[in-house]
């Protein structure tokens, strides 16, 4: 019997001493020698530039449990997000995979369509255009130029002053035509990050079950999505003594505690 596979996404990790670091450590040092794969499907890192020769200290913690993660077998796959759209070099000598696009993959038996969703977004042009500057190379080239500490200066500036625009719900043009589509393409599940809603959305056909799951966050969520035993569930993250809970069909905000 396969191993399960897991997928995160908006885990916005940054400071080591953060809570919310804490946790994804917690979670992430827990799959070593369980987990298949992992695939983290966008904005891993609060802020991520790939230097060629300095990383960011903060993030040092973070990188040492991806690297802990394909040591103990499971395959570890890392989506570039809006807040990190230049993996850059070093990722890859830790053996974790880079995918800077969209990509299909093979798991437990079914197709998935795997995506971090900020260049579809259908909230609008402008945040469309902005994430797509963000993705090309030569942003990044200017951004590197850039000394480091004035880079990780400023994000911390703007992590401060901004607070992130969530969806109320989940746009329907997802569900709808953007779904159908990647399902007439031959997806049998659909993965999106992005837009820090828990959704799943499970559709009868005659071909068999096709789904599509928006991954949440570990901002206020803790959600992930498991495969296992040929079944795909979102779940939420209680912590390490109390078992995660599953979330039914439907579009999934924050609790309204810390459950």
């Amino acid at each position: 019997m396969s191993r399960p596979t897991y997928f995160l996404s908006d885990l916005h990790v940054r400071a080591p001493d953060d809570a919310r670091t804490a946790h994804v450590l917690r979670f992430l040092a827990a799959r070593r020698g369980e987990a298949e794969a992992v695939f983290l499907v966008g904005d891993l890192f609060d802020f991520w530039l790939g230097y060629r020769s300095v990383l960011f200290a903060a993030y040092f913690p973070l990188l040492r449990a991806l690297a802990e993660l394909v040591e103990s077998g499971t395959r570890v796959v890392v989506f570039s997000g809006n807040h990190d759209p230049d993996p850059g070099g070093f990722l890859p000598t830790l053996g974790v995979e880079v995918a800077t696009g969209p990509r299909a993959v093979e798991v437990q038996g079914r197709t998935v369509w795997i995506e971090h969703g900020d260049v579809l977004d259908p909230r609008g042009a402008l945040r469309r255009a902005i994430c797509r500057a963000a993705r090309h190379p030569l942003a990044h080239r200017v951004a590197r130029a850039v000394h480091p500490d004035l880079a990780w200066g400023l994000s911390r500036l703007y992590a401060r002053a901004h607070v992130e625009d969530y969806a109320e719900t989940l746009h329907p043009a997802l569900t709808g035509d953007y779904f159908a589509a990647r399902v007439a393409a031959g997806a049998d599940v659909v993965v999106l990050g992005h837009y820090h809603r828990a959704v799943v959305h499970r559709v009868d056909s005659p071909a068999g079950e096709r789904a599509l799951f928006c991954l949440g966050d570990w901002v206020a969520q803790r959600t992930f999505l498991r495969a296992a035993d040929g079944r795909f569930e979102l779940l939420r993250d209680r912590g390490p003594d109390r078992a995660p809970v599953a979330l039914p069909q439907g579009d999934h905000g924050p609790p309204p505690t810390d459950d």
